[in-house]
Parts: C-alpha cells; structure tokens; sequence
C-alpha cells in the first residue's frame, strides 16, 4: 500500500479538543462520545416504544381519576397524543441516564499537558496513571471508528523491562480525538501521522484496488499499475475484458480467451 500524499499530512495542523486548563484530550471526549447518541439515537428509540409509554401514563391517570384526583396533569394527559408525547419524553430520560453510567464508569482518555511535559491516563472520573512526555516510546493508533491508540511509557527501571501500555479506545472517533493522538506523537518527538481524513482515504482507495485486483483475477484480467489509483481506467479495461470473454468483441493481444 502507497504512502498517503505527504501534502495531506500538511494541510492542517492537529486541532484536539482541549481541557478547560488547555490539556490535548486524546481520544474522544464525554460529550462527543454521548452527545451522538442521546440526541440522534435514544430519541427514536422512544419513539417507537412511545405507545407502551403511553399505555401506562393513561392507566396512571385513570387511577388517580377514580381515586377522585382531577388536576392540571391529569387534565394535561387526557389526549392521546399527549400521553404519547409525554411517555416519549420520560424514555428518552430513563434512557439517557441509563446510557450515561455505563460511559462513566469505562470512558478512558488520555490528558496531554504540553507544558508541563504530562501525560494523564483518565478511566471515567479517576486517574489511573501518570507519566512523562520523554517516557513515551510510542504512540500508535488507528484513524477508523472502532480504532485503538497504544502508547508506551517507559518507566525508571532496567532498560531491558517492558514498557507500560496505554490503551485509549475510539481514538478514530472523528477528527479532533485522532489529532489528540498527533499532537501527542508531535510532543514526544516521534512522526505525527497524517489527519484522519487522509489516512481513511487511503483506507478506502486501498480497498477498493483490493475488490479490483480480485475481480481482474477472477476474468483473467492483467493487472497494470495504473488501475491502483484511477478506478475509470479499470472499470473501462474490465468490462472490455468482459466483452471479450462474452464473445461480443474481438480480443486483442494479451487478453484472456473465452
């Protein structure tokens, strides 16, 4: 696989979210990890699972009204679509308290202080690790959701002991949690890597020369340099190639035969 184009490493600094003290964040944050999904997914959630909701509003408020309780709630729920809307509302609390705690409790980033030459490794609302910018001695991750960050931190000791290794999850979340991870590899005198626009791009092209190589293969097809990075030039040769094969074009040297 080809090196990303050393001007998209170029064409724009690492920009990380930031502590209130101004520390790189790498990976993602609280908020962009949870923000996603409780104002896109939870809310359609509830949605659907209004109507239940609803069902045990309106028994609720049948209760209350033969217990002889007759006030501005049950008056505000005696419509359907407002028990419906209502129910929809306290889903979508529940659930987004629910979702919170767990994110809490395992949410894992690392604080970078470039001044002070810190590092901080942060599981929920604690520190669990510190260390120092000359003990990284490597900083690696991948620009894909889904991607892991490894840092290694040499710590005082024998050189000969392994180092410690950090583990940051979703790293690849979006932009400004990769280039926490630039920043960092920056600071620590190591290669920053190109912006995760760049390499997901590369990811991309990569598979899709991949998929090409394997249908050329399957027909026969020689494969030339070119077809790497111009997906016209391929298309265009491959359904010839296939012509050819289905016997509706005459072939030409070095192609496969029907």
């Amino acid at each position: 696989m080809s090196a990303p184009d050393p001007a998209d490493a170029a064409e724009a600094a690492p920009a990380p979210r930031r502590t209130r003290s101004g520390a790189a964040i790498i990976g993602p944050s609280l908020r962009a990890r949870y923000a996603p999904g409780v104002l896109i997914g939870l809310p359609l959630v509830s949605l659907l699972l209004s109507p239940f909701a609803g069902a045990g509003l309106q028994q609720w408020r049948r209760s209350r009204l033969r217990d002889g309780q007759d006030g501005l709630l049950e008056q505000l729920l005696a419509p359907a679509w407002s028990q419906l809307l209502l129910g929809a509302l306290l889903l979508w609390a529940l659930l987004a308290l629910w979702a919170l705690v767990p994110l809490l409790m395992t949410h894992r980033v690392v604080l970078l202080d470039a001044q002070r030459g810190t590092l901080t490794l942060r599981r929920g609302l604690r520190t669990v690790d510190r260390a120092h910018l000359a003990e990284v001695e490597y900083a690696v991750g991948e620009a894909g959701r889904g991607g892991l960050a490894l840092i290694g931190i040499r710590g005082p000791g024998p050189d000969d002991r392994p180092p410690r290794r950090w583990v940051v999850p979703e790293v690849g979340w979006d932009a400004e949690s990769f280039d926490g991870l630039r920043v960092l590899q920056g600071a620590a005198g190591l290669r920053p890597a190109p912006p995760r626009a760049a390499l997901l791009r590369e990811e991309r092209r990569a598979r899709r020369a991949r998929t090409h190589r394997e249908l050329a293969d399957r027909i026969g097809m020689p494969w030339r340099e070119e077809y790497e990075n111009d997906d016209a030039a391929f298309q265009a040769e491959f359904d010839r190639v296939r012509r050819v094969l289905g016997g509706r074009e005459p072939a030409k040297e070095g192609d496969p035969r029907p």
